[in-house]
């Protein structure tokens, strides 16, 4: 199955309470999910509602006080060179730079989305939206970019190594080095031009192997869900009725007429 992916973290602050003031022994990155709190920190006093990221250096002392809807948010460690990254995009690291857009909003959500599968294929899609984050958050220290036309050839080589290799473990490390690219690049570049993450792609892709075993055979369906890339029967039905709307016995039934299982 995929391999395990560094995980994000989710924190809920109750309404109307506080922390005092404090700071972290490693950088972070922080992206409000729900409600809101004004952000002390150095002589700034910020406003963050939901879709609002920041990134703080380790070490920069700050302070919150939640709202009347309280807080929640989600919480990422950043590699280093996620940070080389931020800082290739002139982003001012030691002013804790911070945006908010329904970008933020979108990946937030989907983020939350993928704690919750909490199945094989979460850790690299959570991988993946976290560096979505990063390269959003870059995004906003440059000029706005035109829409995406053809994806160029790199691109549309990491596509093909995903459709080659989807019934297998794979990680995004992997498909970036196939395609000569760094991670957050082929994350930002892959859903600005095919408007999903790799782990969508790959669930999309092990659900549509799937349902062309369901009709072509008369395997159970522990097996099709092993060779197409699940983890057990019930992984492959969780997922099946989340894509499809239906369970793989309902969808076997209504095109070859046989029984439930």
């Amino acid at each position: 199955m995929v391999l395990a992916q560094a995980r994000p973290q989710v924190r809920t602050y109750r309404a109307g309470g506080s922390m005092d003031r404090h700071e972290h022994g490693e950088a972070s990155l922080s992206l409000v999910v729900h409600g809101g709190f004004l952000e002390h920190i150095g002589r700034q006093t910020r406003d963050y509602t939901r879709g609002h990221v920041a990134f703080f250096p380790a070490g920069t002392p700050h302070a919150q006080t939640f709202g009347s809807l309280g807080a929640r948010q989600v919480t990422i460690r950043p590699e280093a060179d996620w940070v080389d990254y931020l800082a290739d995009c002139k982003a001012p690291l030691s002013e804790a730079p911070h945006a908010n857009s329904a970008v933020f909003r979108r990946l937030g959500d989907r983020l939350l989305q993928e704690l919750a599968h909490a199945d094989d294929f979460s850790g690299v899609a959570c991988h993946g939206l976290m560096l979505e984050v990063v390269a959003a958050l870059g995004r906003a220290n440059r000029p706005a970019t035109a829409a995406p036309g053809r994806p160029p050839a790199w691109l549309r080589a990491a596509w093909a190594h995903i459709h080659e290799n989807a019934l297998r473990p794979i990680t995004l490390a992997e498909i970036a080095q196939a395609a000569g690219r760094h991670e957050i690049h082929l994350a930002r570049e892959f859903g600005r031009h095919y408007g999903m993450t790799v782990g969508a792609c790959l669930r999309r892709l092990r659900t549509e192997h799937a349902a062309r075993r369901l009709e072509s055979s008369s395997a159970g369906l522990t097996d099709i869900a092993l060779e197409s890339g699940f983890s057990s029967h019930a992984h492959l039905c969780r997922e099946f009725k989340a894509q499809l709307g239906v369970t793989p016995s309902q969808y076997r039934g209504a095109r070859r007429r046989v029984g439930p299982c």
